[in-house]
């Protein structure tokens, strides 16, 4: 009985700091009042989780299924104006009171009509069509579709049907189905069907009316209340065991979003719930990135048996890598966690990884990194780093601060010349307005000379008494005028 106190002491000091080591999750539900019991929304471009309620609580899905359905048909080369004819179990196979649009046995119909019906009607009957002519039978589809679940890591998925109807063994996460809408967005031509607001089916040869769809997805719709801004796409789901689901993309700036909501009580709830998670994302993240030549680099030495060195590998960043994270945060705030061993044995599997946690200790990256193993040189000796975690290098302080003198510098030399420039014209002005002085007051120089010499009409001009001339130089005297009355 004494041993169980300390015993039960240490658990729940242990308990406690699993708590403390473990703060993602925490950190990644904010408070708000969200009325889904389970939501995720992951960046589009890097598959980061930015907020999560219960994301890998399993649920059944409704027809946000026909994500799915779409995205594998268009992957496995379906070209939208094929047509075929629609056998008896697509269009048989369907509930009581289950959206459809009234597909015939027998009809011939296109696989863009299918597509369409499926994403914007959310057409049950649509949707077997799809899984019928992706795989000649809709029974036939549904492996394909746990097979490529399974490729994406959505482990907690499994998918009973193409349309998304309640069955046993029929269930997807919030977190699955960003996944799931991650890798449908990439799939060529699916966001015409994905984003799509209106079509219209042409009649066939068993329906002579032309059939008209419009989206039910009113977070796309610029005409409705719930529109929102920057919504790309999206999809609904209902189900008396989903209740209300809903997955929609919107992008805005360099951001792309997926916001997957599930478990709603009413089609009201999930809209808000869907505005609410969108804005508060929209917000309070933005992009961060990281070059991949100020990422850390390693050394490791491969050793034989004996623990000889016989070869090296060297790790670097595979590419330049783009965060969300939280507004305000910078490179100074991560904290990088490498997989990398002391040292690789001979035959040993390498696969280093880079860790990236933000300062609230939430994960925001996990990735491999790219690696070159080499022959060790003779005799060669190198120091191996030891240890795990790696705080970003100061080397992008000091390019960042290069950076920053350069183009002071550059401002300082284009201030410089610029007022060399100035003054230079300015003492321009300077010399020309004297030059111009001195030569207004040459001009008045000479002018007054002109004057003094300047004799009455009549009379010619005779140079005074008093003024000396050099030998040779004096002006010719006028002739002297006599009387006409003086003598001869």
């Amino acid at each position: 009985m004494p041993m169980k106190k300390p015993f039960l002491s240490l658990l729940a000091a242990g308990a406690l700091l699993f708590c403390a080591l473990t703060p993602s999750a925490y950190a990644l539900t904010p408070p708000l009042e969200i009325i889904s019991d389970t939501y995720c929304v992951m960046d589009a471009a890097s598959g980061q989780v930015l907020i999560e309620k219960d994301k890998n609580k399993q649920k059944a899905p409704a027809s946000i299924t026909k994500i799915l359905t779409v995205g594998l048909a268009l992957e496995r080369g379906g070209d939208p104006d094929d047509t075929f004819v629609l056998d008896y179990k697509t269009c048989h196979s369907l509930e009581a009171g289950s959206t459809h649009i009234a597909l015939t046995e027998g009809e011939e119909i296109s696989l863009r009509d299918a597509l369409m019906a499926t994403m914007i009607m959310s057409a049950n009957d649509g949707a077997n069509a799809v899984a019928q002519y992706s795989a000649g039978d809709m029974d036939d589809f549904v492996p394909l579709m746990n097979q490529k679940v399974q490729e994406l890591g959505a482990v907690d998925s499994h998918f009973a049907n193409p349309n998304g109807l309640d069955q046993e063994g029929h269930y997807t996460t919030a977190y699955d189905m960003c996944l799931i809408t991650k890798w449908a967005m990439g799939v060529k031509g699916f966001d015409e069907y994905y984003g799509a607001l209106s079509y219209t089916m042409q009649p066939t040869n068993m329906q002579p009316q032309a059939r008209p769809f419009t989206t039910r997805q009113n977070m796309i719709d610029p005409n409705t209340k719930y529109y929102y801004e920057g919504a790309t796409g999206g999809k609904l789901g209902y189900t008396y065991d989903a209740r209300h689901t809903i997955v929609t993309t919107a992008t805005r700036g360099d951001m792309t979003l997926i916001c997957v909501a599930m478990d709603s009580p009413s089609s009201y709830d999930k809209y808000k719930d869907s505005h609410k998670l969108l804005d508060y994302c929209f917000e309070n993240f933005g992009t961060l990135s990281l070059r991949a030549g100020n990422i850390q680099d390693f050394d490791v030495p491969i050793l034989d048996g004996s623990g000889k060195k016989i070869g090296r590998v060297k790790i670097q960043a595979k590419e330049d890598i783009h965060l969300l994270v939280a507004k305000g945060t910078t490179v100074k705030n991560l904290t990088f966690t490498y997989n990398i061993p002391e040292s690789y044995k001979n035959g040993e599997e390498i696969a280093p990884e880079i860790t990236i946690q933000d300062k609230t200790g939430a994960q925001v990256y996990q990735g491999p990194m790219d690696y070159t193993i080499l022959q060790a040189a003779a005799g060669a000796q190198k120091d191996i780093w030891q240890g795990q975690t790696f705080v970003y290098p100061f080397k992008e302080t000091a390019l960042l601060i290069l950076k920053w003198a350069g183009i002071v510098l550059a401002a300082l030399v284009f201030l410089l010349f610029t007022a060399r420039f100035f003054i230079r014209r300015h003492y321009r002005k300077v010399r020309e307005e004297r030059r111009r002085r001195q030569l207004a007051a040459k001009r008045r120089r000479q002018a007054a000379l002109r004057q003094q010499y300047r004799q009455p009409p009549g009379v010619g001009a005779v140079p005074p008494d008093n003024v000396t001339y050099w030998p040779g130089t004096q002006p010719a005297r006028p002739p002297r005028r006599t009387s006409s009355s003086g003598r001869r």
